[in-house]
């Protein structure tokens, strides 16, 4: 939360993916789901597409390299 407090890029660059990203369309179809974050940020669809992606070079770069 550090990362994307401080801005959205901040967390793209850093080498981090301790984070979660997803997709609903109505609160009542996760709301059960996002008891369980500590935080969780409403996000528009182009930094959810970012994010997102981010996420899942960092991920691949990650099991690649053990």
């Amino acid at each position: 939360m550090d990362l994307f407090n401080s801005s959205e890029q901040a967390l793209l660059d850093s080498s981090s993916f301790d984070f979660m990203v997803y997709r609903f369309t109505g609160k009542s179809e996760v709301l059960k789901d996002l008891e369980e974050w500590d935080f969780n940020v409403p996000i528009s669809k182009s930094s959810y597409m970012l994010l997102y992606s981010n996420l899942c070079r960092k991920l691949r770069d990650n099991f690649n390299n053990q």
